[in-house]
């Protein structure tokens, strides 16, 4: 009743979409129907079309077509949607078809982001069960000693992702990958479905985000901009490092600068084709991928993880994947900052139970076909430590992060090294870490910045009742989850005993030093 005659008297407006490189064995051939057209604008600069004829030969070689359908709505005089009570997004997972009606807002208009991911899951668990993994990660390159080493990254919308992806020299996409085994190399690999970014702007300034900047400030480049300010035709956010104008216009109306509202919302967003940045890397157009490295999880948690753990094996990646919590962001309906759990980065797209796609990535790690110097590491990853979570606050001093985003271009270059093998690093019973004086140089060659063997010690030292604590609730989460593989559990299990075996020894605080010297006695 809702959709009835939404479309009538309106233009119709039909995207053919490849959801990743043109001939590519993993890209899904993808149909998008709207009226309205900022969603087409939108997807002209996040995908890539396809001619029809090319289009229907590739859906009937691949045998399934994801089909969107979308409407605006009756519109307000500034073209918003008007009804917004009556907004509705369906997904039928079946028969890969979904239906959004009343709303404009990409994250639910956009279909063949986060919707046809949703369905790219189902078709790999129905397909490619062990062999295909649809994932809410960037794909970013670094060139290391005349390697070029390619990293995924999975992280909760708003917590950095995009970010991260931006340090790399060689940049496939910034959110969404397509991770698949070529069976004649023995390499995994990895394609964007998209050739655009549609980044969170908030905290976007020229200091942290050179690259970014030079394309959204530049002459004739052609951006959207979406829930922010705007004053005389130029754009204004939370964070921008620009002198603020007086009054402006935004998602709310009019706006004074001593309104007491915010200029931007926190969801204000950007959309770009990658090809104007910089650091884009020409491979992202490749049919055949990038051989990836490493896999990394992280989150907003603020307590309880290293800044950086290298997974010991395959399950332990899948187990770090898993086990990640994440505070809310503005990404998220009624988010109030509350710690929540995160699966992959990727829970809220999984189409059916969270064992069975557990088990699917376990299942892709222990694939054959898969050369065994060329799985991935992992890493789980926290750039999110607070100072109040590792050392008592001063007197007046605010709490607030022991590092800075500038850091993450140091944190990714140790896990390639670390990936390489090509750095020493210290076991802990929940995985390797790095050692100070590698990421003091780090920290010195790249962002010119001292780093503190202090700041070190808090960052990597293991807090035994918080990991423990965050153990026990992953065990009783997921004991919940029907179809979960036996080797998760006993993955936790042994990390809780060789950690309660540590504090035993050293207490409920152990330092990388006090690591490495109960490893020394504790050999065989």
């Amino acid at each position: 009743m809702i959709m009835d005659d939404l479309m009538v008297n309106k233009e119709m407006i039909v995207s053919f979409i490849s959801r990743g490189p043109i001939g590519s064995r993993v890209a899904d051939p993808t149909l998008q129907i709207s009226d309205s057209y900022y969603v087409i604008h939108s997807e002209y600069l996040l995908y890539r079309m396809i001619d029809p004829e090319n289009f229907s030969r590739d859906v009937e070689e691949k045998g399934y077509i994801f089909i969107n359908y979308h409407t605006a709505g009756d519109l307000t005089a500034n073209h918003v949607s008007a009804h917004l009570e009556h907004r509705r997004i369906y997904m039928d997972v079946e028969r890969f078809h979904s239906y959004s009606v009343n709303n404009q807002y990409a994250g639910n208009s956009i279909a063949p982001k986060k919707i046809n991911h949703r369905f790219a899951n189902m078709n790999n668990l129905r397909r490619h069960f062990g062999s295909r993994l649809d994932e809410h990660m960037f794909i970013t390159g670094f060139d290391i000693d005349g390697d070029r080493v390619y990293f995924a990254g999975a992280y909760p919308s708003g917590c950095g992702k995009t970010g991260t992806a931006m340090t790399g020299e060689a940049l496939i996409g910034d959110d969404l990958a397509k991770i698949f085994i070529d069976k004649e190399s023995g390499e995994v690999r990895a394609v964007n479905p998209e050739k655009g970014m549609f980044g969170i702007i908030e905290g976007v300034n020229r200091k942290d985000d050179p690259e970014t900047m030079d394309v959204l400030e530049r002459e004739g480049e052609e951006v959207i901009f979406s829930n922010l300010l705007v004053h005389e035709q130029k754009p204004y956010w939370q964070g921008c490092g620009y002198d603020l104008p007086e009054t402006g216009r935004n998602f709310t109306g009019e706006w004074t600068k001593d309104s007491g509202h915010p200029m931007s919302h926190k969801n204000a967003r950007f959309t770009i084709p990658l090809d104007t940045l910089a650091n884009y890397d020409p491979a992202t157009e490749s049919s055949e991928g990038v051989k990836l490295s490493a896999l990394i999880f992280g989150g907003r948690d603020y307590s309880t993880m290293p800044t950086i753990v290298m997974a010991h094996d395959w399950m332990n990646t899948v187990v770090h994947g898993a086990i990640i919590r994440s505070a809310t962001t503005a990404t998220e309906l009624g988010a109030d900052g509350t710690e929540k759990r995160s699966p992959f980065a990727n829970e809220a797209f999984f189409p059916g139970p969270l064992g069975q796609y557990i088990a699917h990535y376990k299942a892709f790690g222990e694939n054959p076909a898969i050369h065994k110097d060329c799985l991935p590491s992992g890493f789980q990853v926290n750039y999110w430590l607070h100072k109040n979570a590792r050392r008592e606050l001063m007197p007046g001093e605010e709490d607030g992060l022991l590092g800075e985003k500038q850091d993450t271009k140091v944190w990714m270059r140790i896990m390639a090294l670390m990936h390489q093998g090509k750095v020493e690093t210290i076991w802990t019973p929940i995985g390797l870490i790095p050692k100070f004086r590698d990421l003091q140089r780090l920290f010195s060659q790249l962002i010119d910045k001292e780093y503190s063997q202090e700041i070190y010690t808090h960052q990597f030292s293991l807090y035994i009742e918080s990991l423990v604590h965050r153990i026990d609730t992953s065990h009783e989460e997921f004991a919940k989850e029907q179809e979960m593989p036996e080797e998760f559990f006993h993955t936790l299990d042994t990390w809780r005993r060789d950690l309660r075996a540590l504090e035993a020894v050293i207490g409920p605080v152990v330092t990388p030093g006090q690591v490495i010297e109960y490893a020394a006695a504790n050999q065989p």
